[in-house]
């Protein structure tokens, strides 16, 4: 039980600004099923210690110390588990001030065309805030922002294409629905060049630096292209990278409403949803690979609903890849996933399970999580991180006395 009044244990002493480090309390963290080394844990704070000035975790059994920083909204903290946790496996930690933590370790910086994600001084991911424009001789329907644009992994490999010369309207990491009726008209947000919907950015609503993650929280609009172009629907981004350098991780969390009168319909489809196009340097046959949790037969893979999908080949001469995630609160999940038969690209797709509507304001969230990484995929190293992604560790506070 907590006191109603909680005093902080934190004392400053202007002459030499030291802090003391205690803020007096702790949390116990266990999973049933354990919890891999590296992976973004998110704790709740108690209602106490909302906006708590805590940048620091002390583990008790270890006395290990290690970053941890409040999200956006100051409800909860966030750290990277420094240690596995084997299955039903417990670890306490205690929250603590330290004024030598650096603050930039992980930055979200504006530049002139993009939102640049870095880890360490080094870009992970760009959020594209300006039109990319296609290349020459290519239709100017093709133009677009709002999009992922490159994600590399720890060596520096680029594992997306945001111009891809056989499909132009695959922008990378890129959200779009395809088969969809608007006040008795079809509209396509993701083939472009049929021209009658398109998906932009509008503009940045904040950016956030520190030690553990960096974030980003845009708005985009998906537009019927009318006579006079109509906004549809209104998508928030809130994209989140994490401090980890053995694999880049970052998530996606999307709030999409219809801003307009009527509802928007997503028809039965085989895709349309949140996609990821691989590598410039995978197009042509036996230059890549898509697999799941489930199969290495990708036609085999095709709307299924998988636990994560991978894709992985050559670029630069040594192999790389990406994996991706849907957090199961997602709708329809688990979804089920469009893998092409022969391209570099695949996209989770709830519409293959039959039509929905989007109804004016009423918000339709999405959750996923990518991951790039050097090498061959690692299934093991995949399973333990979607564990970590779709599970809730059990979490229990305590008072230090």
């Amino acid at each position: 039980m907590f006191h109603p009044l909680v005093v902080l244990l934190v004392c400053l002493c202007i002459g030499n600004e030291t802090y003391a480090k205690d803020i007096g309390f702790q949390f116990e963290i266990e999973s049933k099923t354990g919890l891999s080394q590296h992976s973004p844990i998110w704790v709740t704070l108690p209602e106490e210690l909302k906006n708590t000035i805590a940048n620091q975790l002390e583990c008790v059994e270890t006395s290990e110390l290690i970053n941890c920083q409040i999200s956006e909204d100051g409800k909860q903290i966030v750290f990277i588990l420094p240690n596995a946790l084997a299955p039903n496996e417990s670890q306490t930690y205690e929250l603590q001030y330290s004024p030598k933590i650096p603050l930039t370790q992980v930055q979200a910086i504006e530049e002139q065309n993009q939102i640049s994600l870095r880890l360490k001084g080094t870009e992970v991911l760009a959020y594209q805030s300006s039109i990319d424009e296609p290349p020459e001789g290519f239709s100017k329907l093709y133009r677009r922002s709002g999009h992922i644009h490159p994600f590399v992994t720890p060596q520096g490999k680029v594992v997306t294409d945001a111009f891809p010369v056989d499909h132009m309207h695959q922008h990378a990491i890129f959200s779009a629905w395809t088969k969809t009726v608007f006040e008795g008209e079809r509209v396509d947000f993701w083939n472009q060049k049929a021209g009658t919907g398109t998906v932009l950015h509008q503009e940045v609503l904040a950016r956030h630096a520190g030690s553990v993650f960096a974030s980003v929280k845009v708005r985009l609009t998906h537009t019927a292209l009318k006579e006079t172009p109509l906004p549809v629907l209104d998508e928030i981004w809130t994209v989140r990278l994490y401090n980890n350098s053995k694999v880049h991780i970052f998530d996606v969390e999307s709030v999409q409403k219809c801003v307009a009168d009527s509802p928007l319909t997503i028809a039965e489809y085989h895709y349309g949803g949140f996609a990821f196009r691989g590598s410039a340097e995978w197009n042509g046959e036996g230059t890549h690979q898509i697999i799941t949790n489930a199969t290495k037969d990708r036609k085999v893979g095709n709307h299924t609903r998988p636990d994560w999908v991978s894709i992985f080949g050559e670029v630069q001469g040594e192999f790389c890849g990406a994996a991706m995630f849907s957090h199961p609160s997602n709708f329809r999940s688990p979804q089920p996933v469009r893998l092409h038969p022969s391209m570099p690209y695949f996209v989770y797709s709830p519409c293959v399970l039959g039509e929905f509507d989007l109804k004016p304001g009423v918000p339709y969230k999405t959750k996923n999580r990518y991951i790039a990484f050097d090498g061959p995929p690692k299934k093991e190293l995949l399973n333990a991180l979607w564990n970590d992604y779709s599970q809730t560790p059990i979490i229990i506070w305590k008072e230090v006395e």
